[in-house]
């Protein structure tokens, strides 16, 4: 009988450490989680990353520590930390067209579903198509006209592999676009440096980053490459409605956890950050104020959908691109 109890006992034991007790709501989180972001400091992925840290800090009651691990367009960091501990502790903050695109070309061998999906927490305000204010073209259907009166003349500065070259790939293949495209950086600061010093005659940058330089008249947006219109820029033409229909691309900021992160884990952040987006006066101030970003964060189950979306479209491109 005692041998029984004492074999009762351990399997006890064992049960209760197997188990995730620890990721319980009214447990989790109980230590400072470390939070990845996939691209560089200043930018807009960063600018988000760190946003959503500071607002989460105070609502799960533990510091959210931010440290940029950068290079190959987000995958770097993504290949680093997928595998890591599942504990809840370590979260990674990164973008869904990166994620996406760096499957398509071959940059990575996995996709969203290498993680556990805690959710799309932001929509960027726009990728534009740039020019600088003196180049002759005003629109996408004359700057594409240009590239084929002169074949790989004019110089398009993308993210090799990333979304902007995908941007570029879909140009030539559906409009016949002959553009020389370039590697002029994985940042989209990289590219506006590269487009004002004359480096290139083209390039894609968010209109947070592209804002200043269409004020003061040094370059001009064509269209963006969003779905929609932005807010900010209502003026401003879609590629899709500029001729390309399938040249859309939504930058959408992610948060995902190493595979095995348990659901307590995941439900318990997503529903934090969900308040934050949605009720935050905070929150949608200074989002707005720096990123012309309008709260958007979905539910773990329509972040999987949207992240299925994104990258069906990428991988309809994956020949061009491997």
């Amino acid at each position: 009988m005692k041998k029984f109890a004492t074999a009762l006992t351990l399997a006890a034991a064992l049960t209760v450490a197997a188990a995730p007790a620890a990721f319980a709501d009214d447990t989790y989180p109980s230590q400072t989680i470390n939070m990845i972001c996939s691209h560089g400091a200043g930018g807009d992925t960063d600018y988000n990353a760190r946003l959503i840290s500071r607002m989460l800090e105070k609502k799960l009651g533990v510091s959210v520590v931010v440290n940029n691990v950068t290079g190959a367009n987000g995958s770097i960091a993504l290949t680093q930390y997928k595998d890591e501990k599942a504990d809840g502790y370590t979260l990674i903050a990164t973008n869904a067209m990166s994620l996406a695109s760096n499957e398509a070309s071959g940059l990575s061998d996995f996709g969203y579903d290498a993680f556990e999906v805690i959710g799309i927490y932001g929509k960027q305000c726009g990728e534009n198509l740039l020019v600088r204010a003196d180049a002759p073209y005003n629109n996408l259907e004359e700057l594409i006209a240009a590239t084929q009166k002169d074949p790989e003349t004019i110089t398009l500065g993308v993210a090799m592999g990333g979304s902007s070259y995908i941007a570029g790939l879909i140009m030539q293949t559906e409009k016949n676009a002959k553009f020389a495209m370039v590697d002029a950086g994985g940042d989209g600061a990289e590219r506006m440096t590269s487009l004002l010093g004359g480096h290139i005659d083209v390039t894609i940058a968010p209109y947070t980053l592209a804002k200043e330089y269409i004020e003061s008249g040094k370059v001009k947006s064509l269209c963006t490459l969003m779905s929609q219109r932005l807010p900010a820029t209502p003026d401003i033409p879609t590629a899709s409605e500029s001729g390309v229909p399938n040249l859309q691309i939504d930058t959408l900021y992610v948060l995902l956890a190493p595979k095995g992160t348990p659901a307590a884990v995941t439900e318990k952040v997503n529903a934090a950050v969900q308040d934050i987006v949605n009720n935050d006066p905070e929150y949608k101030q200074a989002i707005m104020d720096f990123n012309f970003q309008t709260p958007y964060a979905l539910s773990i189950a329509d972040s999987i959908a949207r992240l299925k979306e994104q990258r069906e479209h990428m991988m309809s491109y994956s020949k061009y691109l491997q």
